[in-house]
């Protein structure tokens, strides 16, 4: 059956590639509270709409619930291990070591912090492991190094309440700050989190910017909505590899879509009527290449 009124909508710039994966996160999520929803984008590509059947259905309850709903990656039991581990470690300083076995579950404490799931609990119950492919595979993954998922999804989960009714969702910027179960004490509430640069909005090159933001800690702002549900977007809607090395394809439709075949479309696998396609780089932030974030989209095509 398809819905033709639409229940609620939010303003998109598609050319942010952030912003249209975080439409795809608010799609998911609505899908899963609400099942049998539609989303599409306007005429203009300027707004994304979502229906459902459930006439309650709104973007206000949506954000609170995933405000409120649980994003576990080691459990309370792991991270106290962990610190305990890296504790002892750095108390022993450079003379001494600790034992094979601790210092293996240590490491493999840290991987699994880093690389390893998130799972996004009630209402939802969604799995978010994404990143994790063949070593010869492009992903638009842009963390690398000691950066911990689970502490960058909650940082943004915490700053989602800050978001003011009056200012649309995905413009909502703020630093975000260590969430509670990293803060060993009081001050640690200050320190601020690194975000996954998925907002183009974000990135600022240290050629540009004369120095490395990252290298001298300086605190800049985040866009916590977009972050948090690209994060969630990217787990089904996949963008694909584009001809050129390090840039990805996605696709708009026009037409309400449930989710399934959604997915199908913004990857390009499905064709659709008023299909619309966008390129976009992943740019390096460190002369390595570890650490990665979206850049602006062009326009590839489109479908009449």
């Amino acid at each position: 059956m398809t819905i033709s009124e639409s229940l609620f909508s939010v303003h998109v710039d598609v050319t942010n590639p952030g912003q249209f994966f975080a439409c795809c996160g608010l799609f998911e999520l609505a899908h899963r509270r609400w099942p049998g929803a539609e989303g599409w984008f306007d005429a203009s590509r300027s707004k994304f709409a979502v229906s459902a059947i459930d006439t309650k259905a709104n973007l206000e309850h949506l954000v609170k619930t995933l405000k409120t709903s649980s994003i576990s990656g080691l459990t309370e039991e792991e991270r106290g291990e962990r610190e305990r581990l890296e504790k002892e470690k750095r108390e022993l300083g450079r003379l001494q070591s600790l034992s094979k076995d601790k210092d293996r579950r240590r490491k493999e404490l840290g991987e699994k912090a880093r690389k390893g799931v998130l799972r996004l609990g009630d209402p939802f119950h969604m799995l978010l492991d994404w990143w994790q492919t063949a070593d010869n595979e492009v992903t638009p993954k842009t963390w690398a190094g000691r950066q911990e998922i689970h502490k960058v999804a909650r940082a943004a989960q915490d700053a989602l309440p800050l978001i003011d009714d009056g200012t649309p969702l995905f413009d909502c910027y703020c630093v975000l700050r260590a969430p509670k179960e990293y803060r060993g004490k009081a001050s640690d509430g200050k320190k601020s989190v690194e975000p996954f640069y998925f907002d183009a909005r974000r990135f600022a090159h240290p050629l540009n910017a004369g120095f490395s933001l990252d290298v001298i800690g300086a605190e800049t702002l985040a866009y916590p909505a977009v972050e948090l549900l690209s994060l969630i977007g990217l787990q089904r809607f996949r963008p694909s590899p584009a001809p050129f090395k390090w840039s990805f394809d996605y696709w708009t439709w026009s037409s309400p879509l449930r989710v399934p075949v959604a997915a199908g479309v913004a990857s390009g696998a499905v064709p659709a009527p008023g299909r619309v396609g966008y390129r976009f780089p992943l740019r390096f932030r460190d002369d390595q290449k570890r650490y990665k974030a979206f850049g602006w989209a062009n326009m590839i095509g489109e479908n009449p």
